[in-house]
């Protein structure tokens, strides 16, 4: 990368490391300037910020998997390094999409997107300020927060749960009856119908199965 006026550089970022390299090697090879990011959590906190003599190119390429987590990270990453991003994912078009693209995210491309179709993308948005957003994209962004409101919910209803409770769920969605919890714990049986009975209340559900298929929907995204 050579010295000058950053904002015609691209920034380059990815969560895997070697496809980061190979994108800002083809970048670089094309004559453009790179500036090349760790991902966040690789080479610094991301609860600090994003270094403030770090170099802020105008745009940004970004090829990631959006999982649930990585998602969060991007939009966090999208928030303390203001540059305009073009994301790469093979990931579908869903919720995920939304979360992006609320934050200011410029186009969406597939990780497909060929070197030459890449370097096309990059100087219609420079020349023209030419975006890749998507024509559902309120749609997109309604989702994602939709989706978000609900795991909110969820959180909020799960961390109302005791630590007994909670071992009391994780062993109903074992299938183990009430009784079986009891003589496991060394309690009463009419103890363990009472704690089923909290959760159920907690959670805002009337039957057991439905208190452990919300558990299965609530770990979920973290596992992604």
């Amino acid at each position: 990368m050579s010295d000058g006026d950053e904002s015609d550089a691209v920034a380059v970022t990815s969560e895997r490391s070697l496809v980061s390299d190979a994108v800002s090697a083809a970048l670089a090879g094309s004559g453009l300037r790179v500036v090349r990011l760790p991902w966040p959590g690789s080479r610094w906190d991301p609860q600090a910020g994003w270094p403030g003599d770090a170099p802020r190119p105008s745009l940004g390429v970004m090829i990631c998997d959006l999982t649930l987590p990585v998602t969060q990270t991007a939009r966090w990453l999208v928030g303390v390094y203001p540059s305009r991003w073009l994301v790469m994912t093979d990931t579908p078009k869903g919720p995920l999409w939304g979360g992006i693209l609320e934050v200011g995210v410029v186009g969406v491309l597939p990780s497909t997107t060929s070197l030459s179709e890449l370097l096309v993308a990059i100087a219609a948005f420079r020349v023209s300020g030419t975006s890749r957003l998507p024509a559902d994209r309120d749609q997109l962004v309604a989702q994602w927060r939709h989706d978000e409101a609900e795991r909110e919910s969820m959180d909020a209803r799960m961390s109302s749960l005791t630590p007994r409770e909670c071992e009391v769920l994780f062993q109903l969605r074992l299938g183990r009856s009430v009784r079986e919890i009891a003589q496991l714990h060394g309690v009463a049986h009419s103890t363990v119908r009472s704690q089923v009975r909290s959760v159920l209340q907690k959670l805002g559900v009337s039957r057991q199965l439905a208190a452990t298929a919300l558990l299965d929907r609530w770990e979920g995204p973290r596992e992604e």
